[in-house]
């Protein structure tokens, strides 16, 4: 019985983590984590330099600095992930991927009219023109030399003071911002652009559809956030950001476009 109860509580606990995406009749719904720190979607408050500060949201008063940064996919190696488009298959590095999370939310965009074809058909046939763009060479991270400060009195003779600078790119707009972080490699030397997507406080919806509002999060808590025919800008301005960041993503961009299209 222990060991029923704690499968139970664990599919729980999947399910909640989840990224949910689906169509409504006038807006693609995708439901995220609000409470779950360590996953792919986690609360940041902007601080007075812009950037972000990461926040335990059950712990702490939402309110309009706060923003939910979702590192946002467009593929997976999972067939079964209910994100999953699956005609949108093919090929990277010898691995077959699926489209998905990002892919669905254009395909479903697409399906209901939200998304005009003619719009997804012009990001297509710009993917060259940003494949010259290639973040991921142009952009360097770069160490400097710092002036010392009080406390460099008490290290050991001889350590110097740098700085490490890496660069980011933003773009904000009315319907949330977009950032372009550069995270060290997992499995190989020099650094990756990251994608991140930052929806703000004011556009998030709860369970019952209304907007959410400021508060502290409750334990498990979903926040979902709408595509519609208003926004529909700010969903190009992401495919765009992976457009630019490499070419391994803008030549992804271009399988998974022309599979979208290709009906």
């Amino acid at each position: 019985m222990l060991f029923l109860l704690s499968a139970v509580g664990s599919a729980a606990d999947a399910g909640y983590k989840q990224i949910h995406v689906e169509a409504k009749a006038d807006a693609v719904e995708v439901r995220l984590p609000l409470t779950d720190v360590t996953g792919p979607a986690r609360v940041k408050r902007r601080a007075g330099d812009g950037f972000g500060v990461a926040i335990a949201p059950t712990k702490a008063d939402l309110d309009a600095s706060c923003y939910l940064e979702w590192q946002i996919g467009y593929d997976t190696t999972e067939a079964t992930d209910p994100s999953v488009v699956p005609r949108v298959k093919f090929q990277r590095a010898g691995r077959t991927k699926y489209g998905s999370e990002l892919t669905k939310i254009l395909d479903e965009a697409l399906r209901i009219g939200v998304l005009p074809r003619e719009l997804l058909e012009r990001e297509r046939t710009q993917l060259e023109r940003w494949h010259a763009v290639n973040l991921e060479a142009a952009e360097k991270v770069a160490l400097h030399p710092e002036a010392a400060v009080a406390r460099d009195a008490a290290l050991p003779e001889g350590f110097e003071r740098f700085v490490q600078k890496v660069p980011q790119l933003v773009k904000s707009t009315p319907h949330g911002a977009i950032e372009i972080q550069f995270k060290p490699k997992q499995r190989a030397v020099g650094y990756q652009p990251m994608v991140y997507v930052c929806l703000p406080l004011a556009r998030w919806h709860g369970s019952s559809g209304a907007l959410r509002g400021p508060g502290r999060a409750r334990s498990k808590e979903t926040v979902s956030y709408l595509f519609t025919r208003e926004n529909i800008g700010y969903l190009l301005d992401i495919i765009r950001a992976f457009a630019i960041a490499s070419p391994a993503h803008n030549e992804d961009l271009a399988k998974i476009l022309g599979l979208l299209l290709a009906e």
